[in-house]
């Protein structure tokens, strides 16, 4: 689409002020300020295209509620997003992100937010201000660990981390009361919070290329997600002991070596 087309398109939008606008696919590098003054959008699709930022005026579309921009090049999360107050749906697959504003909080009617294959290694704090927030992927980065707020996205369902570097998660995971599906896999895990026998609604757990001390067959039961938590609860459990043994053990040692040193003492 050459930009007169691009024009003629948005003019057509204009007076049929339609409330669906799509542009994917369409190599487009910027955005005619045109665009920008369709202000009974609703949904606008911006996907697979070559966008290396979002210019601010896309704060003027205040009804959006939906916004495509995966397979772009955007480098940093566009600030503007954070302005568009009815935004449910966001879309920022494929980019090459590193970080997430603070202002991300501002997106407080947010239910889906995808932002898998992009560089993030850290999530903001902030991010626990979306209370809306159902479904959070995050496939694909380089995180290395989680927020302990993130216990606090309460209506949380899906929550997407495989393919990150994750060595632990943290036990305010256990908090979130609603979620469903959690997926882990290829990340560094070597145990899992014992608090996570309380996410009663999990229905599926993926947890494969970690290395956790499950046996093979654990890994299977992504429908079983009980059964692989109390197991490896089970064995941190028994870890754990095993530890307190020793160190009873040690202390036990310790204990008589001293008492024999004194006899030596008082003896010499």
């Amino acid at each position: 689409m050459n930009n007169q087309e691009l024009l003629e398109t948005i003019e057509q939008a204009a007076q049929d002020k339609v409330t669906v606008l799509h542009f994917f696919n369409q190599e487009l590098t910027t955005l005619p300020p045109e665009l920008f003054e369709l202000d009974h959008l609703e949904e606008l699709g911006l996907s697979g295209n070559q966008l290396t930022t979002l210019a601010p005026q896309i704060a003027k579309l205040s009804k959006l509620k939906v916004l495509y921009l995966s397979g772009n090049q955007l480098t940093e999360f566009p600030p503007a997003i954070c302005q568009l107050p009815n935004l449910k749906f966001l879309y920022l697959s494929n980019n090459q992100l590193a970080t997430l504003p603070s202002q991300i909080s501002k997106l407080s009617h947010l239910e889906a937010l995808y932002l898998d294959s992009n560089q993030l290694t850290v999530l903001p704090a902030k991010i626990s201000k979306l209370p809306q927030l159902r479904v959070l992927i995050l496939n694909d980065n380089q995180l290395t660990k989680l927020p302990r707020q993130i216990g606090k996205l309460s209506n949380l369902e899906m929550l997407y981390l495989n393919n990150n570097r994750l060595t632990a998660l943290p036990p305010e995971i256990s908090n979130l009361s609603n979620l469903k599906r959690l997926y882990l896999s290829d990340n560094q895990l070597i145990e899992l919070p014992i608090e996570c026998y309380k996410l009663s609604h999990l229905d599926k757990l993926t947890l494969f290329e970690n290395p956790l001390p499950l046996q093979a067959e654990f890994f299977k039961f992504v429908d079983q997600p009980n059964k692989v938590i109390n197991h490896l609860t089970e064995q941190k459990l028994k870890k754990e002991l095993k530890k307190g043994k020793r160190y009873d053990l040690f202390l036990d040692i310790t204990g008589w070596l001293l008492i024999i040193v004194c006899v030596f003492i008082i003896l010499a």
